[in-house]
């Protein structure tokens, strides 16, 4: 207890010596949340809850079973969760799996597997801020990119849901269990629906924008270590990815050497990324460290893919 105590006073005098960056940098990641999370993700908040309340998640899993059931051995919300957080974007992946374990819509052992790979950076900012950034370092060919960030993940899930499900026919038990079960959904009028949505989701952005505000406000501990303002600007993007990816940017790194650490710390996702999908993770019971070490082999992964696709010929 002594010691912990210790380390939250040197942490109250590493903040206190320098009031004016730790002020910047809260307030850089208050103005990320604020312009960019909340516009871009709490639509997506929104659709997600009013489908799930309403029973339309098992019918749009049903339409993706269809398609991918062959290859993709995971139920129809399995499915549906799938779908949500690979085009949704993160935190959407951990949120749906949370959401729909709690209401008994998914075994823990698809969620934890679910959760493995579906809780990703989104189409919308890979798309609107990524690619742009690509084609400035001289990558016009992004279709490489679009796979390394979503192919590799999607394939992981791919084996994963083989190795876990396959051999003992969980997949068919859970398949079962999930389709016959009553949706359990309370028969709420779209009203109702529209206002605990917009509460819950609420509740849940402003959490978001607390442990951005709080990460972000930790890069003033980057200041203190000797070294060069490449580094610090590469390390204070595995902290919090928004304005970690800017930072990169505006290093004086080669082209392909700001590519590959973008692009690896995208994947990663960054310190505000694991703690804003443990705060989905707590009313469900799923498995922090479970979601760490599948997170962390998908950006090993993906750091050698990248590793390879940027190395400029000799």
């Amino acid at each position: 207890m002594l010691l912990k105590t210790l380390v939250y006073l040197l942490l109250i005098i590493i903040i206190l010596s320098n009031p004016d960056a730790t002020f910047r940098y809260a307030y850089e990641g208050l103005y990320q949340w604020a312009a960019k999370m909340v516009p871009t993700l709490f639509p997506f908040m929104m659709i997600s809850s009013i489908m799930v309340y309403s029973g339309a998640d098992l019918e749009l899993g049903h339409m993706l079973t269809r398609i991918l059931r062959k290859v993709y051995k995971y139920s129809s919300y399995g499915l549906y969760a799938i779908f949500m957080g690979f085009f949704c974007g993160f935190p959407m992946g951990a949120k749906v799996v949370s959401d729909l374990i709690e209401k008994n819509k998914l075994s823990k052992l698809e969620a934890t597997t679910l959760l493995a790979f579906c809780n990703n950076i989104g189409p919308a900012y890979f798309m609107g801020i990524i690619i742009p950034i690509l084609h400035e370092c001289g990558y016009r060919n992004t279709a490489l990119f679009i796979f390394g960030m979503y192919g590799i993940p999607a394939v992981y899930g791919m084996i994963l849901g083989h190795l876990h499900f396959a051999k003992d026919r969980l997949t068919e038990i859970c398949h079962i269990e999930n389709e016959n079960q009553s949706p359990a959904v309370p028969a709420l009028s779209l009203a109702s629906m529209l206002k605990k949505s917009c509460i819950d989701n609420t509740q849940a952005l402003i959490v978001l924008g607390g442990y951005i505000t709080f990460t972000n406000a930790f890069r003033i501990f980057l200041d203190f270590m000797p070294l060069s303002g490449n580094h610090k600007n590469i390390l204070s993007s595995f902290l919090e990815i928004i304005g970690g990816v800017q930072a990169i940017y505006t290093t004086s790194l080669l082209p392909h050497q700001k590519v590959f650490w973008i692009m690896t710390a995208l994947c990663f996702g960054g310190v505000s990324c694991i703690m804003q999908t443990s705060s989905f993770l707590e009313k469900s019971d799923l498995s922090i460290g479970h979601y760490l070490k599948h997170k962390f082999i998908i950006t090993f992964i993906s750091a050698i893919y990248y590793f390879v696709i940027t190395k400029p010929n000799l």
